[in-house]
């Protein structure tokens, strides 16, 4: 028996991996046309490396990528002149993501292949790193085996199914769990790639593609489409921000799926491109347990974030994909992302109202504050109007890279820099895309953002008042600047006994650290 979700149609497009000699085969001469606009914009013979590899790059991250966007892009339109309904749900594993948001008229076939170009360019250029499929183990059992052999430096990059897991990260650690686990008798498989896609290693990668997408715009969806690094459909206005975040996040695969099971139903999937791998995947999640359901009349908890200076609602991405059980909501100032088109604010009881206007009506199930450099103080004001107002107070206030507020920041006087003394500093700081540096007019809309964050940490006038009944936990980098006499003046603000940590790492400690960071987050708001 059908059920009742029957007749809504899902597409599903594959991404590396898939590639194999010989794709394509009758779709370039059929579509000669967007071939030869390809094979222009690539500047080689696609066909020739598709069909025949001679050179043998077809496993090439560089060549890859292009080569599978064309072949799933044309397999797709031949589906639909064949008579294949539209999917009115759209996912792609991975690199075939830009296929799904193509289809869904987010781009047109040109753009996308540049898009797919340049990202694979920028993977290439991480040649550090392995990746290694785990099957036999779920996301959970598989987490704490990398607490317990000590693995810190290797990420979930691909959650498929229950039971097939992809770890991305170190050499050295990936050929440590691969030996362990098959001491265990764990079924293990290293993948054929030269670097640890969808992990911390690819920052770099990430942060220029971001910088990269600066110069596009993307047109409104005609159909749902399923984002790897949430689970859930696209929000138009964050395209950018959650391509350029996919580069190093892990592909929530099974999620997508389950997601997509509630709406739709396996047999009205269907895979476009090589093979069918994606569509045994659905039927593997279908026939899964699934998890267990929350008890009655308890809420996910949520984690509301506030950016450091230039930050915008991208900032705590890593954060989110390893707190899955955990609603990760940043709280965006004007400005800038989405709120681009709005004023920027530079008055902190101003900003601070502007938080508490978007976290007041969400206060219904249990929360945290957490906020990195200029975000922690924000965070510590926040909970202070959150008490005037005799709303709910957070279960924990979490804080990274900055003294107690009693003490002046020492970034109090940086608004006042000329421009080059400004940027002089900030790369000192860290924290910037490498990429920006060579964009003059980027450089010039982030010095107006950076400026105005902090001429707001300079006006900060740090005013007593009864410490807070709310547990503070103080994260700061081993090579940042602040002293522990710094750290534990946050204690002066509380009622409750100060937890601190520090970390490998300078001011930006955090995007190294984020498994981390999540266990910590997870330990102050007792999630299981």
């Amino acid at each position: 028996m059908r059920d009742s979700t029957a007749g809504t149609r899902s597409v599903l497009f594959p991404g590396q991996g898939s590639q194999a000699r010989g794709m394509g085969a009758g779709l370039f001469e059929r579509f000669r046309q967007p071939t030869a606009m390809a094979n222009d914009v690539l500047g080689y013979d696609l066909p020739r490396l598709c069909l025949a590899d001679p050179d043998r790059r077809l496993n090439d991250t560089r060549f890859t990528q292009p080569a599978l966007y064309v072949v799933n892009a044309l397999s797709y339109r031949d589906s639909l002149e064949r008579g294949e309904p539209e999917g009115d749900y759209l996912l792609g594993h991975s690199l075939g993501e830009y296929n799904a948001l193509h289809a869904a008229g987010a781009f047109d076939f040109e753009t996308g292949l540049k898009l797919v170009i340049k990202r694979g360019e920028l993977m290439a250029r991480i040649s550090d790193g392995a990746m290694l499929a785990v099957v036999g183990m779920s996301e959970s059992d598989l987490r704490a085996f990398l607490d317990e052999e000590g693995l810190s430096r290797l990420d979930v990059a691909n959650i498929n199914t229950p039971t097939q897991i992809v770890l991305s990260g170190a050499r050295d650690e990936i050929e440590r769990a691969r030996r362990v686990l098959d001491e265990r008798r764990i079924r293990v498989a290293p993948l054929k790639v030269s670097a640890a896609f969808h992990s911390r290693f690819m920052a770099p990668a990430r942060d220029e593609f971001a910088a990269f997408l600066k110069g596009f715009r993307f047109s409104p969806l005609r159909a749902t489409v399923i984002a790897n690094l949430t689970a859930r459909p696209y929000v138009e206005q964050d395209i950018a921000a959650t391509l350029s975040e996919q580069i190093s996040g892990s592909v929530r695969w099974l999620e997508s799926i389950r997601y997509l099971l509630e709406r739709t139903s396996a047999e009205d999937c269907r895979q476009v491109g090589e093979g069918q791998v994606l569509t045994r995947m659905v039927e593997q999640i279908r026939t899964a347990a699934a998890p267990p359901a929350r008890a009655a009349g308890t809420a996910r908890p949520r984690l509301f974030c506030v950016a450091y200076a230039g930050g915008d609602e991208r900032a705590y991405a890593g954060l989110t994909e390893h707190l899955p059980d955990v609603d990760v909501v940043t709280l965006e100032r004007p400005g800038r992302g989405r709120r681009s088109s709005e004023p920027l604010l530079r008055e902190l009881p101003a900003i601070v109202d502007d938080l508490l206007r978007q976290l007041r009506n969400r206060l219904d199930a249990p929360y945290a504050l957490y906020g990195h450099s200029l975000g922690a103080r924000l965070a510590f004001l926040l909970c202070h109007r959150l008490r005037e107002e005799g709303l709910p107070a957070p279960a924990h206030l979490f804080v990274s890279g900055e003294s107690g507020p009693a003490i002046p920041s020492r970034e109090r006087h940086t608004w006042e820099l000329p421009t080059d003394a400004f940027w002089a500093h900030l790369k000192q700081l860290g924290g910037i895309p490498a990429e920006l540096w060579e964009h003059e007019d980027l450089m010039a809309y982030y010095e107006r953002v950076m400026r105005a964050d902090f001429a707001a940490l300079g006006a900060y006038e740090h005013e007593d008042a009864p410490p807070l009944d709310v547990p503070v936990t103080a994260m700061t980098g081993e090579s940042e600047w602040f002293t522990q006499a710094d750290v534990d003046a946050w204690q002066r603000e509380s009622t409750r006994p100060l937890t601190t940590h520090r970390f490998p790492g300078d001011h930006f400690f955090i995007r190294a650290q984020w498994p981390a960071l999540a266990r910590v987050v997870r330990a102050g708001l007792a999630v299981a």
